[in-house]
């Protein structure tokens, strides 16, 4: 035999373990159950408090009770308890002779108490619950505690004008909500609300701009954070939450100043050291 046949053999042999060896846990959730007079229990008392076999029994909702009877005697199964108001209010059997059974009708919630009445010793009960169903929870998304530094803002150095510039956005979180809205030049170059990622990342691209970004006229970007969660759902978080970026070109005048001291400083000293190694004549 191979061995992939020996170990399927092995798994459907647990399996029907398990299955056989838990009918009783199953027992107390089915919809129906059977119940049997105990032998003997017509002519003593001595089965008392075991007459009826299992003398409680708990079924769902709407499920029956069959009542066997397997004594030497003929049984009833009756609803209520003896001399009460409540006798045979939901169900009577009437005489059930040996070898045969009775069925109680569909079953309510509640508790129905019952017994023989050619036995009154002979007593039970019948527990019906409501059926509920398990309603599996939907998973409890996470929030991260966010601060302005968790909303970085990623801005195109050095556009010129009649040039757009990209914008990329970072939160950290999942299914977040933010507006965002850039400025230059006194003009309103990017104003877009009700943003949402699902990984916390947005990229936009300005209008064209109408002058060259400097020093003296950055773009300006205000991103505020409005909250996480789904679009129609409640948001949470701090929402209001704002962080901010300003763009300039890629060398500005005071950056440019200084590269052009750096680059006369090295020629400075390559010139000095190169004189200090010629040899005299």
């Amino acid at each position: 035999m191979k061995t992939k046949t020996i170990g399927s053999l092995i798994v459907l042999l647990a399996i029907a373990t398990t299955v056989a060896s838990a009918p009783s846990a199953f027992a107390e959730h089915s919809m129906n159950a059977v119940v049997e007079n105990a032998a003997g229990s017509g002519s003593s008392q001595d089965c008392v408090p075991d007459c009826f076999l299992p003398a409680t029994v708990t079924i769902a909702a709407g499920g029956q009770v069959e009542f066997t009877n397997n004594d030497t005697a003929a049984h009833t199964s009756t609803s209520g308890t003896p001399g009460g108001d409540d006798v045979a209010a939901v169900w009577d059997s009437s005489l059930v002779m040996v070898g045969m059974s009775y069925t109680t009708p569909a079953l309510e919630a509640g508790e129905y108490p019952y017994f023989c009445m050619v036995h009154p010793w002979m007593a039970g009960l019948v527990i019906v619950e409501e059926h509920v169903e398990e309603v599996e929870a939907e998973p409890v998304m996470e929030m991260p505690t966010l601060t302005a530094a968790d909303i970085a803002i990623s801005v195109n150095d050095g556009a010129k004008s009649g040039e757009q510039v990209a914008v990329d956005v970072t939160i950290n979180g999942e299914h977040v909500n933010y507006d965002i809205v850039a400025t230059h030049n006194g003009e309103t170059i990017l104003d877009k609300s009700g943003n949402h990622s699902h990984d916390g990342t947005g990229s936009h691209t300005t209008s064209a701009l109408s002058a060259d970004a400097s020093d003296d006229n950055p773009i300006d970007v205000t991103v505020t954070f409005q909250g996480f969660g789904f679009p129609n759902d409640d948001k949470t978080g701090p929402i209001g939450l704002t962080n901010t970026a300003q763009a300039v070109p890629e060398f500005g005048t005071i950056a440019a100043m200084i590269l052009v001291v750096a680059i006369v400083s090295i020629i400075a000293i390559t010139a000095k050291s190169r004189l200090s190694l010629t040899p005299r004549l």
